[in-house]
């Protein structure tokens, strides 16, 4: 992985980063949209799509798009290596004095980027992040799940990360540069969006269903997002796994000594060979559990000291 592939150019002014895997029913659309959206910063505007090792025609629209437009630059991954790594190389490969990561389904409205542009200019600050105010065509299930997710990691994390915003907001070239400094390669982006630090403030928007196909994010991918959110920017977990086993530990000793007593004073025989082996259940699926917590933080460990690159590329255009 390159890390500092390019140098800001203060002659693009805009850069918008659109990862893509499998979206060749959005990717021609986003494009016009982007174009009439945006028609006030057309001689100051540069689009970078980023392929995440699409199986569709995705690649070969792509390719025709950035022949008919120069400003259109094309970064294809070797293969799926996650969209946290496919903004990264976005990052990596940006020009313009503020860059915008924005999604290629267009849930997230391109015509609010000037006004979101304006606000950061206005308050003098680094970044302007969405606050989804309604989440159209989304369910209660992954509402309510999202919702739970990022108020859990607000409260364990000791960065504040703001609820109800995703990917979509507007950088200044300072942030931009101190992400490209950052080594991990277990990425979750929200998170280091707010570690990274600068002045950052919320744009309230309604987000808008997807223009065309379906997510590429199903429950399983997204528990594995949380997972990767949680062992990013908390060790809170392992706290837990520690008071909780001190606690039955203590509660154990404290009946070990009632049913002693109660033996010695009163002659009572301990009774029970269901209890004893309900309870020997219970002991090893709590071990189970934090032998699990403790596997994630030390196979983030063990993928971290490998070093390898965060993605491969595998061709550019127009970069």
């Amino acid at each position: 992985m390159e890390k500092k592939l390019s140098k800001i150019n203060e002659e693009v002014f805009l850069s918008i980063i659109i990862p893509v895997f499998n979206e060749n029913e959005t990717i021609k659309t986003c494009y016009h949209e982007i174009n009439k959206k945006l028609e006030i910063y057309k001689s100051v505007l540069e689009i970078i799509f980023i392929d995440d090792g699409s199986s569709d025609n995705s690649v070969q629209i792509l390719k025709e798009l950035s022949q008919e437009d120069n400003r259109i630059k094309c970064i294809f991954l070797s293969r799926n290596f996650g969209k946290e790594a496919a903004m990264s190389a976005g990052i990596n490969h940006t020009n313009g004095k503020y860059i915008v990561q924005i999604d290629c389904d267009l849930q997230d409205p391109p015509e609010i980027i000037p006004s979101m542009i304006e606000t950061l200019e206005k308050n003098n600050c680094d970044v302007v992040y969405g606050i989804r105010t309604e989440r159209a065509g989304e369910s209660f299930v992954k509402r309510s799940t999202s919702y739970l997710f990022y108020k859990l990691i607000d409260k364990m994390s000791h960065i504040e990360i703001p609820r109800n915003t995703g990917d979509f907001r507007v950088m200044n070239k300072q942030v931009i540069l101190a992400l490209r400094e950052l080594p991990e390669t277990q990425r979750f982006m929200k998170g280091l969006f707010s570690w990274v630090g600068f002045k950052q403030i919320g744009f309230y928007y309604k987000r808008n269903k997807r223009i065309a196909g379906k997510t590429k994010f199903n429950y399983y991918k997204l528990w594995n997002f949380a997972l990767e959110g949680i062992t990013s920017f908390t060790n809170i977990p392992l706290k837990v796994a520690t008071y909780i086993g001190f606690s039955i530990s203590f509660i154990a000793f404290l009946i070990s000594i009632f049913y002693l007593a109660k033996y010695f004073i009163i002659g009572d025989k301990i009774q029970g060979f269901l209890t004893l082996i309900v309870s020997i259940l219970f002991m090893g699926g709590i071990q189970l559990m934090f032998l699990g917590i403790l596997g994630e933080y030390l196979g983030r460990t063990y993928l971290e000291t490998k070093r390898r690159p965060l993605y491969v590329i595998k061709e550019k255009i127009n970069l």
